[in-house]
């Protein structure tokens, strides 16, 4: 993908080696006329402002946060990466991962008990009586129906496969196979439980864990028999 350069020279906003706005010597690219405006705004700002060697300046601080903003806004705006060329510092930030929302949406009032707003010392409550909290109000909700199923599927899977790889030990070493294939399931319980809380992955552990223990089960009845 091609990333657009965003820079201010002599007062005017360059935006792809171009200068920004109407006319013969220039383009808009297609951009809103506010996002135009702002951006010619910005470089006029940024040419008439002394960047200084001393301490920090607001005024220049706050050109540099403009220019930033702005520059977020064109990658929206072209769908395209956007390399941002600071006129205060002169450094160049790279814009990578800015989509349609750069910003999360904001965080809902949390409802308080008896309907009244969500603010002071009074905790939110859900209907059931439990505590809100942002996080628990932002969460999604579990996929049980789609969990559940994959859970089987990885199970029953793991559950063939251990019973294909195990029963020739078991029938050549008895109760050694059985320790053998024991010892194999547990190098991999560390990994497994450190995925147990995974979104998607979780459910692929709990079917090995089930399709895992199945497996032993009849795999014991035959060592012993």
């Amino acid at each position: 993908m091609k990333v657009v350069e965003l820079r201010a020279e002599q007062g005017r906003a360059i935006v792809a080696g171009v200068p920004l706005g109407g006319g013969t010597d220039g383009r808009t690219w297609g951009l809103p006329p506010d996002l135009v405006e702002a951006l010619q705004e910005w470089a006029r700002i940024a040419a008439s402002t002394p960047v200084g060697a001393g301490g920090p300046d607001p005024a220049t601080d706050a050109v540099s946060r403009r220019g930033r903003r702005l520059a977020a806004r064109l990658s929206v705006e072209l769908a395209a990466p956007v390399d941002y060329q600071d006129p205060v510092t002169g450094f160049r930030v790279a814009l990578r991962a800015v989509t349609r929302t750069p910003h999360p949406p904001p965080m809902p009032v949390l409802p308080a008990r008896n309907g009244e707003a969500g603010t002071g010392d009074t905790p939110a409550v859900a209907v059931d009586g439990t505590p809100l909290t942002p996080d628990a109000v932002a969460a999604e909700p579990t996929p049980w129906g789609v969990g559940l199923l994959l859970t089987a599927l990885v199970a029953g899977v793991v559950l063939l496969a251990n019973l294909a790889l195990a029963a020739p030990l078991i029938i050549g070493l008895g109760v050694i196979g059985l320790l053998v294939d024991a010892a194999v399931v547990a190098g991999l319980v560390p990994a497994l439980w450190l995925n147990r809380r995974v979104p998607t992955w979780r459910w692929a552990v709990y079917g090995t864990f089930v399709g895992t223990g199945i497996a032993l089960v009849f795999l014991a009845v035959a060592a012993f028999r």
